[in-house]
């Protein structure tokens, strides 16, 4: 503040009294300052990755990734998960959920089972997620800081059925998958899911909001039967936590469970570090108001993410003549290897425009994206999704989004990412 730095002379009409108190009145910012600096400290020392059961070996990898400490909802439930116990995590998006069950599901492996090497040996882990694309980012984790040995596959609609039944018959440790795919492998008689250990549904609340409940309780049908006597460990991540998804954890995984709750009745459920606006806008705007703040936030080198409701306006709108950047597609019409390549070319820095529906909402850790268009204002729920989960090294930005307050189809809402 200019005011703090005011001299206090005989030529000044400021008392030195005065004076004093106004440069007091910057100590409460200095102090919130170090508080929050203070909480940073005590964090990295919580998550020191020396306090956990980790070994040396993916403690070399961890840190090779830039991971020298872990996050909250990581150290809360590590020992949990590590001893066994039935846990549900919740979290903001954006702060690690998927290291959360990976890290200390494979270092109780490792330290319990050793490595298999059975021919044809059915999973020890069973992971679901609602999406193609995040089931191949959750398995991605787990092939990071898997030992040499241990077979992390992942399964998915939209690939052929002979390389992935192949690879049960070799042998499978850790099956990461969609739940359709997973029951129809289980209806073929492909896969054995009756010696499972531990069993992960990612992103639980919109696996069962996008209709697979009915799927997913088929899937876990084999595993946690009556005459069981060695239930498999079950864990639940995601965002949000809505009383449904409790009621299914209630009847898989009884009274003992352990809830890490890291938002609780916080009406901010995305990454803190994202701030949001508004503005309206016309629909019939959307291409020429886009292009704008892509260059006024985005600029020419910087990434951009724009999700639609439908397909059709993804397919349009990546060829309007008012955007001015090169844009691809993602969508559930574009096949699944195709999809793959444009991902990873976004990743990249291949192109700076990405359009999609929200199949490519949830979950998807792209770093570097400057910003993000959502064309739609969505759902309470669905606008804590729709931030995606940016890189865990994201730094503080800003956020904006359209919102029409009379009429929806009108709106456009977006937000700065980083």
């Amino acid at each position: 503040m200019t005011k703090t730095k005011r001299k206090c002379n005989e030529d000044s009409p400021v008392s030195p009294k005065k004076a004093r108190t106004m440069v007091e009145t910057a100590a409460p910012i200095l102090q919130e300052c170090d508080v929050e600096e203070g909480a940073e400290m005590k964090e990295k020392q919580q998550g020191k990755l020396s306090r956990f059961r980790i070994g040396k070996a993916t403690r070399k990898v961890l840190k090779e990734k830039g991971i020298k400490f872990l996050f909250p909802i990581q150290y809360f439930t590590f020992d949990h998960i590590y001893d066994g116990k039935n846990v549900i995590g919740q979290a903001r998006t954006g702060t690690g959920k998927t290291l959360s069950f990976a890290l200390p599901i494979l270092e109780r492996m490792s330290a319990e089972n050793g490595i298999r090497s059975a021919s044809g040996r059915p999973p020890c882990t069973l992971v679901m997620a609602p999406t193609r694309e995040l089931a191949i980012q959750v398995s991605e984790q787990f092939k990071m800081l898997a030992p040499c040995g241990v077979q992390v596959y992942c399964i998915y609609g939209g690939a052929r059925y002979e390389p992935q039944e192949s690879a049960m018959k070799r042998g499978i440790d850790i099956l990461v998958g969609t739940p359709g795919r997973i029951l129809d492998h289980m209806n073929r008689g492909n896969l054995n899911l009756t010696s499972l250990s531990h069993v992960v549904l990612d992103e639980a609340d919109q696996m069962l909001e996008r209709g697979f409940s009915e799927t997913v309780e088929e899937i876990l049908s084999a595993s946690y039967r009556k005459d069981n006597i060695s239930l498999p460990q079950m864990m639940l991540f995601s965002a949000t936590v809505p009383s449904w998804v409790e009621d299914m954890a209630k009847r898989y995984m009884g009274d003992d469970r352990v809830v890490v709750d890291l938002i609780g009745k916080q009406r901010v459920r995305t990454a803190v570090t994202v701030e949001h606006k508004a503005i309206c806008c016309p629909y019939q705007e959307r291409p020429t108001v886009i292009n704008d703040v892509i260059q006024v936030y985005s600029g020419s080198h910087g990434r951009t993410m724009v999700f639609t409701q439908t397909k059709l306006d993804a397919d349009e709108l990546a060829v309007n003549p008012c955007l001015s950047q090169d844009a691809r597609v993602l969508h559930g019409d574009i096949v699944q290897k195709q999809r793959e390549v444009t991902l990873k070319g976004f990743r990249e820095g291949k192109f700076p425009l990405l359009i999609a529906t929200d199949v490519a909402a949830r979950g998807l850790d792209i770093p570097e994206v400057d910003l993000v268009v959502q064309c739609e204002p969505p759902k309470v729920c669905k606008l804590i999704r729709a931030l995606l989960t940016l890189s865990l090294h994201a730094q503080e930005g800003c956020g904006t989004w359209f919102v029409s307050l009379s009429v929806c189809p009108l709106c456009l809402f977006w937000h700065l990412a980083l």
